[in-house]
């Protein structure tokens, strides 16, 4: 896993979870709001992690995937939870805010449980899903590439065998 792998991705974050935010409290659609989510990540960057280890060479692309995954997921639930402390604070009513839906707003939620407890638990429950989700995705797609790597490794052989009659490497 490299630092550099991880820039991007990170970065796009950040901007899903201002863009939200500022997107929930001008009092946009929820159905426009959970498009900048920051979950749509975890479907996607497990495919930019496959690519940039196959790249790289990594001789063990299903832990550096797994790494990579684990870190990716404990940093975007890092950016969000100062959104559940402040939607605490001001009470936002954004849809993910309302404790009906494992926010923190609502009816006789303590400041122990709206700053701590359940953006904790939010938190505890998303990384886990990220990283199973993108660790099923990612081994497909990792599965996928080196084979396709394997079969043109083949087909150069042949070729090479073809042209030179021995091996060329």
């Amino acid at each position: 896993m490299t630092n550099g792998m991880l820039k991007w991705p990170l970065l796009i974050a950040a901007g899903l979870v201002v863009v939200r935010v500022f997107s929930e409290q001008l009092g946009a659609p929820e159905s426009i709001n959970f498009v900048f989510g920051v979950v749509w990540l975890y479907f996607i960057v497990p495919f930019y992690f496959v690519s940039a280890i196959v790249r790289n060479g990594n001789t063990r692309p299903y832990l550096d995937l797994l790494k990579s995954l684990f870190v990716f997921s404990l940093f975007t639930r890092l950016m969000v939870l100062p959104t559940y402390w402040l939607a605490y604070a001001f009470q936002w009513q954004a849809e993910r805010f309302r404790l009906d839906a494992g926010g923190v707003v609502g009816e006789g939620v303590t400041a122990l449980q709206g700053y701590l407890i359940y953006p904790v638990l939010n938190g505890l429950s998303w990384i886990p899903f990220a990283v199973i989700v993108g660790m099923i995705l990612g081994s497909v797609a990792l599965y996928v590439r080196r084979r396709r790597m394997a079969q043109v490794a083949a087909a150069a052989e042949l070729i090479s065998f073809a042209l030179f009659g021995s091996r060329f490497w």
